[in-house]
């Protein structure tokens, strides 16, 4: 197959860029001979030659894991803030968790724009031509890609239009992928705090040792998931571009060892799925509440839960109004007053939750007037539990939908992928008048 060589200035585009304007290639050998054109000004690229003109790309990793950290330390606050009386330690350690998370996202921010030239040059161009060499180093044509070292891939394209109807699409493409983890992030920095703070509280040491298995293996069921989805599309895409066939076989081939193994700095609070979604009983246990199986995310009960705590709410606001009429009433003279004996008559005939007015029994369960003003004085904290109840509730059922996010991501993903072999089919027919053959 025969194909263009690349001079300098031909227009690039790359798979991890966050914006919709192409680049273009530049020469960094010392020295180069070999030309094109008259006037020497733009030498035949090699793959010594390995960066662009001028403006960096801005890059989709800094920027993913910018967001996906100060996501996450917004999403502990969030928790924190859910959680039920918290002793001070699990709140120190959960705002310096938060702290530190959004220190990464500030110094990601910091590299979204100063990536390329290092990461270009650790780089490597493949698919390049195997005989013909320019000052003695492999030439590079149409078909060949650039693999940076931070995980995007480049592709020369002689057309200014292609070159910038593709880029707009990746640049839409991770928009959306940075968006998916980022919520996934904060869904998961929510859910961390409160499983691990209800676990720790409940358990110690053991319930954060079920922290840590539960994340690990959420982690590994991503992982082992994402690779399966980016199998499929990879199989069954564009099954007739052999730019898209030789990317997923010569460039960047799929596999299961996550990123973050190659590259621990490479991990974001993403790659932590969504640790929330599983239920607890009141001693820390991952168990439903019968007390017996374990399970992810039971509909059922989460609908009741909300249902209950939205009904206490109404009851409280209703008991505490009823209550009003007692202030300034001496404790053991409440039983004389009418009021006193229609709250407690309501109270005894079920009118109210028994979680809201078990301060006002005694030993033996029975209601008694004279416990009814502290009564009063709790029911404020009664609501504010349940707003946090149901608070909790929401980070779980975000949780669960955020589970999936990072599925969604890696499709986006893929597309940018795809829109690079596109791009490349699309501007086959462009080059210059000095073609490689056999290519």
């Amino acid at each position: 197959m025969s194909a263009s060589y690349i001079p300098k200035d031909v227009y690039a585009i790359c798979t991890f860029q966050t914006d919709a304007e192409p680049r273009q290639f530049i020469d960094t050998r010392k020295e180069p001979t070999v030309f094109y054109g008259q006037d020497k000004k733009r030498p035949l690229l090699t793959i010594e030659d390995r960066n662009i003109r001028d403006k960096e790309f801005p890059c989709k990793s800094p920027k993913n894991a910018m967001w996906s950290f100060l996501c996450f330390g917004a999403g502990i606050l969030v928790g924190l803030a859910l959680l039920s009386n918290p002793v001070g330690w699990v709140i120190a350690a959960g705002v310096g968790i938060a702290a530190l998370s959004v220190a990464a996202g500030v110094y990601h921010s910091t590299q979204i724009n100063h990536l390329c030239t290092g990461s270009l040059e650790n780089g490597s161009w493949k698919i390049e031509h195997l005989t013909v060499k320019f000052d003695k180093k492999n030439a590079i044509t149409q078909n060949s890609m650039l693999s940076c070292d931070a995980g995007g891939i480049l592709t020369p394209i002689f057309s200014y239009s292609v070159a910038k109807k593709y880029a707009a699409q990746i640049e839409s493409n991770n928009s959306k992928e940075i968006g998916f983890n980022a919520a996934a992030s904060l869904f998961g920095g929510a859910g961390f705090a409160i499983f691990a703070g209800e676990a720790v509280m409940a358990a110690g040491a053991i319930g954060l040792g079920k922290v840590a298995l539960w994340m690990g293996g959420t982690m590994y069921l991503m992982n082992e998931g994402t690779y399966w989805e980016r199998e499929g599309i990879r199989n069954t895409s564009l099954q007739d571009n052999s730019h898209y066939q030789d990317m997923n076989d010569k460039v960047d081939e799929n596999g299961k060892i996550p990123g973050y193994f190659k590259d621990p700095l490479n991990a974001t609070p993403g790659d932590l799925a969504s640790p929330d979604i599983l239920e607890l009983d009141e001693k820390g246990n991952l168990a439903s509440k019968d007390g017996k199986t374990p399970f992810f995310f039971n509909g059922k009960w989460y609908v009741q839960n909300w249902q209950e705590n939205l009904i206490e709410i109404k009851q409280g606001t209703a008991l505490s109004k009823d209550l009003s009429v007692l202030e300034g009433i001496n404790s053991r003279e409440v039983w004389k007053t009418p009021e006193g004996k229609a709250i407690v008559e309501n109270i005894r005939n079920g009118k109210y939750s028994d979680s809201l007015i078990k301060t006002a029994k005694d030993g033996a369960g029975v209601v008694r007037p004279k416990y009814l003003p502290n009564l009063a004085k709790e029911l404020p904290g009664l609501k504010v539990q349940n707003i946090k109840n149901i608070g909790k509730l929401g980070v779980k059922g975000a949780g669960f939908i955020g589970f999936f996010f990072p599925f969604a991501a890696t499709y986006f993903s893929e597309d940018s992928r795809k829109a690079l072999a596109n791009a490349m089919a699309e501007d086959a027919g462009n080059g210059i008048n000095v073609i490689a053959h056999n290519v």
